[in-house]
């Protein structure tokens, strides 16, 4: 499963594959790196920051499933146009493309801009959609979190909303712990989260379940 992505506007086949571990930049992006310099935990040392739960933890250590090119990079790396395929074995789960994106070494997140997730195309029963103006993406794990105006569908056609989505990639599942809208035939619902189970199709909203009155 390839991909294209580009470091300052420089096109490149990207690959992510879950399970065997592998992920690849080619020549051409690493030809095109942009090094933003250290972090600012480099320069400052102190106090550790706040954890946001909404986020995405990366590891404490680099594993040997982010690709050689990535750990040995020492300044961020900005891409345009960015692709990334999230992949178990030789099946394609999701594809992941962003207008903008911005790669930490340190933390092994891309932090994202304008961002759209389409899930199996070759299993109907497992695709979904979600679009959003913002997200991060783990490169070792393929968890993404959404936020700004997150929407999307299930494979039925259901039509979700909330503030913020994360996706699991280990357990296939989508969710969120934050108000959600969700729109169907039989009418428009909120609930104070959701979990979709993408293997086997199944949505579920958790508490204070109610029915939108329309005119």
């Amino acid at each position: 499963m390839w991909s294209t992505g580009s470091a300052r506007s420089t096109g490149c086949p990207v690959r992510h594959r879950q399970g065997t571990g592998s992920a690849l930049l080619c020549a051409c992006v690493l030809a095109s790196l942009v090094a933003a310099g250290p972090s600012p935990a480099d320069e400052a040392p102190g106090e550790s920051a706040e954890v946001d739960p909404t986020r995405l933890v990366a590891p404490a250590e680099s594993s040997e499933r982010t690709p050689l090119a990535l750990r040995n990079l020492t300044g961020d790396l900005h891409l345009s146009g960015m692709t990334f395929v999230g992949s178990r074995g030789d099946v394609t789960e999701f594809v992941l493309r962003a207008r903008e994106a911005l790669f930490r070494p340190d933390t092994k997140i891309a932090e994202l801009e304008d961002v759209h997730v389409n899930g199996s195309e070759s299993v109907p029963e497992e695709r979904f959609v979600v679009q959003c103006a913002r997200g991060e993406l783990n490169v070792e794990t393929s968890d993404f979190y959404a936020e700004g105006d997150v929407q999307g569908t299930t494979h039925d056609g259901k039509l979700y909303r909330a503030p913020w989505v994360r996706y699991d990639h280990e357990q296939a599942l989508l969710f969120s712990d934050a108000p959600v809208t969700l729109v169907e035939p039989e009418g428009t619902f909120r609930g104070d989260g959701f979990r979709y189970h993408v293997k086997d199709g199944s949505f579920r909203l958790l508490g204070n379940v109610r029915v939108v009155q329309t005119p």
